[in-house]
């Protein structure tokens, strides 16, 4: 039986070795009996048995440390996950902050750029003001100095006026006197011719180069050559319209031609009349004369003397028009026209074509009886192509006078046509 437990005692040393590596079983070998080995064996059993719980023992502790090892684990990687996503964030917020850093630092580059632009802007003007203020300060000193000097002269003025205004009565007076004789003298030689001449324009002088149909050739002269050469000044016009291509502007500058030949026309008229009637008032007041109308007084002696004398001095007195720029001074005020201008009219007003216009107005408006400018057409009515010609568009229709017609006297014969900017009546 014990055989079969336990064959050899080598089986027993293996059964131990393989249970327990490396624990040396020794079996008795001094020839025991029997059941001395049997009690060895159990005895070791016992031993192995107490092993074997103390090693379950012992693993079950390793596995639960092993467990707690793992769950720590576990637990430091969810962590190391949430601190590597959180580092993630954070490198994403620095990045965004750099962004925003790098960004503010533009927007600081260029306010300090501009506040830079804006202390140069702000030094310059501070400069302009101070040299600005050195010239006011300038001005103001030498308007005080000649607002002394005028005063100064105003009380010499009136001191000298005081002394003379005896004298100049008693001189006007006798100048009136000895002029009225002149004129009755002069009268008495040339009152045969008067009477032919008189208000009657197809008797003229030949000789005279101011008369109507020198007149008529110097007005279609003023249209070929100044009037054409006023139109050149198209580019320096275009400078006051922005926005107007070269045909506009040519018009624009038409209407303003035209505008300041009709002024021109209109204050000469003025003027002319203005002479005779306050030379005939004058003189009429001086001869204790009882004078009710304008006939009347046209028909003095001094005025039909003044008429031929102002006459042959036309063209000194045309000059003094022009040097002192007094006729055409409301040219803009009442036009009703869109595009007026005040530089342009100014601009005409320094050119040939005004300086001959006031010699031109002048000369038909001391004639007897005076020529004739005719008024303007209607616009969008049809016209006489007898008497005026077309510009550059043909057509029925007046568009726009571009030079008005010249006539001997009101209602009287036809010196020159006009020229009207013409279209046809289907187009409108």
């Amino acid at each position: 039986m014990l055989t079969s437990l336990n064959p050899s005692g080598e089986s027993i040393i293996q059964m131990g070795s393989s249970i327990f590596p490396g624990v040396k079983v020794s079996l008795p070998t001094d020839g025991s009996s029997i059941s001395d080995v049997v009690d060895f064996v159990l005895d070791h059993i016992c031993k192995l048995n107490g092993s074997l719980a103390f090693m379950q023992n012992f693993l079950q502790s390793e596995k639960d440390k092993l467990e707690d090892l793992t769950n720590t684990q576990m637990e430091t990687n969810r962590t190391n996950k949430q601190l590597i996503h959180f580092i993630e964030e954070q490198k994403k917020n620095v990045l965004m902050l750099k962004d925003e850093i790098k960004s503010r630092k533009e927007q600081l580059q260029k306010q300090e750029d501009l506040n830079y632009d804006v202390n140069q802007q702000f030094k310059e003007l501070q400069e302009r003001t101070r040299r600005y203020q050195m010239q006011n300060n300038q001005t103001e000193e030498r308007y005080q100095l000649v607002c002394k000097k005028m005063d100064d002269l105003k009380l010499r003025i009136q001191n000298d006026y005081h002394q003379l205004n005896q004298k100049d009565k008693i001189f006007n007076w006798c100048r009136t006197i000895g002029t009225v004789n002149v004129i009755i003298w002069t009268l008495l030689s040339s009152v045969a011719g008067e009477k032919l001449t008189k208000g009657n324009p197809a008797i003229t002088d030949l000789g005279d180069p101011n008369r109507p149909m020198k007149i008529g050739e110097k007005y279609g002269e003023l249209y070929d050559n100044e009037w054409t050469d006023a139109m050149e000044n198209i580019k320096t016009v275009k400078n006051y319209y922005h926005g107007l291509n070269d045909s506009e502007i040519e018009e624009i500058i038409i209407h303003h031609l035209h505008r300041l030949l009709k002024c021109c026309y209109k204050d000469c008229l003025a003027r002319a009349d203005h002479q005779i009637l306050s030379l005939g008032e004058a003189f009429a007041e001086t001869m204790y004369m009882s004078i009710t109308t304008d006939e009347e007084i046209v028909n003095l002696p001094v005025c039909k003397e003044a008429s031929a004398f102002r006459k042959e001095r036309s063209k000194e007195f045309a000059i003094c028009l022009y040097q002192n720029q007094s006729l055409c001074k409301n040219t803009i005020d009442d036009w009703n026209y869109k595009y007026k201008n005040g530089n342009v009219m100014q601009l005409l007003m320094t050119s040939t074509f005004y300086e001959k216009c006031i010699h031109l107005c002048w000369s038909m408006v001391i004639q007897d009886p005076v020529m004739y400018l005719d008024e303007d057409l209607t616009p969008k009515t049809p016209f006489d192509k007898n008497t005026y010609k077309e510009f550059v568009r043909s057509g029925d229709r007046v568009a726009y006078v571009v030079w008005p017609a010249l006539y001997l006297y009101k209602e009287g014969p036809l010196l020159y046509k006009g020229v009207v900017q013409a279209y046809w009546k289907k187009s409108e």
